[in-house]
């Protein structure tokens, strides 16, 4: 492996990471509850057992079960999830409905299945879930991580970082549009004469920046007046579970760094660790900058979009207040002057 141009990447460790933060949105949109994604892997997981599939197609069935409620020919092309047997995307299928209709005490509603695939799936699932083990590990999300790792084969790949960074878009843009921010990212990195590795996982970190905003529910998120208190803490809050999940990522550390701290400030008054300018790094700065030149360039629903001029007095005004990089700054003003 090249390690200027490759990284080790892990899809169902990748997905297992970012789960939680899906399934805030899945919560929000679907009525399901937390966990769950975890929880249709853990029964997808037991049937593909009963099942005797092969090491690759539990690893499949996994990655499925995590991302099932964003699963589309596009997405699964980038992710390169294939069922070619179309048996998985029913075990998912099967094991979202268990969730959805289970409870401790009652267990489970049958589907009355009629199609083949579907009766074989179920018998084979009333008959793992005879034990109260099994209902009882359901509620643990611990026993469904250990479970989930201890039987997955380690299919672990070397994409280059230009195709993680595809993966990373992916997710990025189910909160909103990354582009403009990773277009102006790039003509800044060129600028600063980032080396090959050092500037696309920039990009990378970019494109998860906000990723973690799935977290804030939308009638937060889309609120034209001043926000609370309360529903201010809870935007700082998407920053530190980004910064959770990117962390659970393997070779993703100096990632999860680069798209936590855009929020804090030089003077040591921003969130969410509050954190001052002795800790930020060139990276951590330009980052912070970048995405709030971004975010005045950019129609928002209480506000017009900023000019060019308009945004860097605004900059200017933070930076004399020693919350951003001054110097960063001026170099923003000139690269993005038209």
């Amino acid at each position: 492996m090249d390690k200027k141009k490759q990284i080790n990447f892990n899809l169902n460790n990748f997905l297992l990471a970012t789960s939680d933060i899906l399934d805030c949105r899945d919560i929000e949109e679907n009525s399901t509850t937390k966990y769950h994604s975890k929880r249709v892997a853990f029964i997808a997981l037991k049937i593909g057992e009963q099942l005797n599939l092969d090491p690759k197609m539990m690893f499949t069935l996994s990655a499925y079960s995590l991302f099932h409620n964003y699963i589309n020919i596009d997405n699964c092309v980038k992710l390169n999830i294939i069922d070619d047997m179309g048996i998985l995307t029913k075990i998912v299928d099967y094991s979202h409905h268990v969730d959805q209709t289970y409870s401790i005490d009652k267990k489970f509603v049958s589907t009355n299945p009629k199609h083949t695939y579907i009766q074989l799936i179920e018998e084979n699932f009333l008959s793992l879930s005879q034990p109260i083990s099994f209902w009882l590990d359901l509620q643990d999300k611990n026993a469904i991580l250990h479970y989930i790792y201890s039987t997955l084969h380690d299919f672990t790949t070397q994409p280059t970082f230009e195709q993680v960074l595809e993966t990373t878009t992916l997710f990025g843009n189910l909160f909103e549009d990354v582009t403009p921010l990773l277009e102006k990212c790039s003509i800044m990195a060129d600028f600063y004469n980032f080396e090959h590795k050092d500037k696309i996982t920039f990009l990378i970190s970019a494109s998860m920046l906000n990723f973690g905003k799935l977290t804030i529910p939308k009638n937060i998120l889309n609120k034209t007046t001043l926000l609370s208190d309360d529903e201010y803490d809870v935007v700082k809050s998407s920053v530190y579970h980004n910064k959770k999940a990117l962390s659970g990522i393997y070779g993703f550390d100096d990632i999860s760094k680069w798209a936590s701290k855009h929020q804090e400030q030089l003077k040591g008054e921003g969130y969410p660790y509050g954190i001052g300018e002795n800790e930020l790094s060139l990276k951590d700065r330009l980052m912070a900058c970048i995405n709030i030149y971004n975010a005045l360039t950019q129609d928002k629903l209480y506000r017009k979009k900023y000019t060019h001029i308009e945004a860097i007095d605004i900059m200017n005004i933070m930076g004399s207040n020693n919350e951003i990089d001054i110097s960063i700054i001026n170099d923003i003003k000139s690269n993005f002057s038209s």
